[in-house]
């Protein structure tokens, strides 16, 4: 076990020691696995939000916000690929195309 391990455990069973002794106070708004978000998860929700934007702003304006999630896209895209997640980067893609195609003006 390495040193770290040793430490970490430790530190565990105290918490437990004195959350039994009511020294520790609980958290009533516990944030639970399933509400984080991932970067990737947050990049997503950003790019098919500009993509909603473009469709209501005049033409400069949606050139801009359209070249903006593109930019965004390719970096999300190329983080997933980097990371091994071919199937998700392309299932990602899809998203956004439909995305892209579900609010052209």
């Amino acid at each position: 076990m390495s040193l770290f391990s040793v430490i970490c455990e430790a530190k565990i069973q105290d918490w437990f020691k004195r959350k039994q002794a009511g020294e520790v106070q609980t958290v009533e708004n516990q944030v639970t696995i399933d509400q984080v978000k991932s970067t990737e998860t947050y990049l997503l929700e950003d790019i098919l939000r500009l993509i909603e934007q473009a469709r209501l702003e005049e033409c400069n304006e949606r050139e801009i916000l359209l070249q903006k999630a593109k930019q965004m896209e390719i970096q999300l895209l190329m983080s997933l690929e980097n990371e091994g997640y071919t199937l998700m980067a392309q299932m990602t893609a899809e998203t956004i195309r439909q995305h892209k195609v579900e609010n052209a003006t």
